[in-house]
């Protein structure tokens, strides 16, 4: 990051939920994104891509409830708790703060906390960013997507996968993880995009054994003000195309200072 660029963290906090935020913000910045990991991962995912974003705004990398810098859980959180949690920070930490609504991204599971976030708190997002989103009808048992996330795990880069086993092995407890995947494999995000009421844009990596086109394309089309993008590689394409990625926010934000959507 630039010399220029400032960093600290934040803490939002409801009972026993705390998202984490790790905040790297340019001079004057006047927007911001809000980045949200997938299952057993943490903030750390968003690397690449939140270098290629913060010359043009805030960036909030959160680490959810249960996960990354976030103090574990003795008890299972929801897909939906989740979402409320994220909404908490983003008015906390983005509205509060005088920033304009912000771009929401969320990566597999990530992209479920997100779309059920627009759906329930429709304020706090000018934009929504759904990357790799999982699992579509047909796919729902925990057996088919371990299946899946091997095949992609071939091909991603050996720090990507050594990253994401160190979080969901290591910062996140193997029953923690294990009670989330379940809500992974049973949420039905093609019931709640339809109540969303901001653009959602749905992203693949031209190669995600994981979110294959059919259902990038089913759920754009589910969303109101929906549109899909391929960029290039697998299942963390933010992390294989971290400026394919970067642009698709970048649209949103300029389209939101439009008007558009």
């Amino acid at each position: 990051m630039p010399d220029t660029i400032s960093q600290r963290t934040n803490r939002s906090e409801d009972g026993d939920l705390t998202v984490v935020g790790h905040v790297w913000a340019p001079p004057g910045a006047a927007r911001a994104v809000v980045l949200v990991h997938g299952v057993g991962s943490s903030s750390r995912a968003y690397a690449k891509l939140a270098g290629h974003l913060v010359e043009q705004g805030e960036v909030h990398a959160v680490d959810l409830p249960g996960f990354g810098a976030s103090p574990h859980l003795r008890r299972d959180v929801t897909v939906r708790e989740h979402a409320s949690a994220v909404a908490r920070y983003i008015r906390q930490y983005v509205l509060d703060a005088g920033l304009p609504a912000p771009v929401v991204v969320g990566h597999s599971m990530g992209a479920q906390v997100v779309g059920q976030m627009l759906a329930d708190h429709p304020d706090v997002a000018t934009a929504g960013v759904l990357v790799g989103p999982t699992a579509e009808p047909g796919t729902r048992t925990i057996p088919r997507q371990a299946v899946r996330l091997a095949v992609d795990a071939v091909g991603e880069p050996p720090r990507t996968i050594g990253v994401l086993i160190v979080d969901a092995l290591v910062r996140c407890s193997v029953p923690y993880y294990l009670g989330q995947l379940r809500h992974v494999v049973d949420y039905r995000l093609e019931d709640v995009l339809p109540r969303t009421t901001v653009p959602v844009v749905v992203v693949r990596g031209a190669r995600d054994p994981v979110a294959p086109a059919h259902w990038v394309e089913m759920l754009a089309a589910r969303a109101p003000f929906g549109a899909h993008r391929t960029v290039r590689g697998r299942h963390h394409a933010m992390d294989a195309d971290p400026a394919g990625v970067a642009e698709t926010v970048l649209e949103a934000w300029l389209a939101a200072e439009r008007g558009i959507g």
